[in-house]
């Protein structure tokens, strides 16, 4: 077995580099964890799409719903858009 014996400086030096990267780890795990999450809310309301479409009514929606137009889904009563494909919609409609 052997000892090693090191100036209590030194090793408080150590530990704060030591715990330096252990923060850094966690903190970078954690971004990762909520930069994933932010795929999962790609999906939006129906208010929050007629906003982004800049529509009125919700008619017009359901109308680019099914006509495919747009990527959507019913969980229960809740009917979720998708921002992507909104996002596809409208730039498709751009004039040049």
């Amino acid at each position: 077995m052997e000892v090693i014996i090191i100036e209590s400086e030194a090793f408080y030096k150590l530990m704060e580099e030591v715990m330096g990267t252990v923060y850094k780890t966690v903190r970078e795990a954690k971004e990762e964890a909520l930069n994933s999450k932010a795929v999962s809310k790609d999906y939006v309301g129906t208010m929050d799409a007629l906003k982004l479409l800049g529509l009125k009514s919700k008619k017009r929606l359901y109308q680019l719903r099914e006509d495919k137009l747009i990527d959507w889904y019913q969980h229960g009563r809740r009917v979720l858009y998708s921002k992507q494909s909104i996002i596809r919609y409208i730039e498709g409609q751009k004039v040049n």
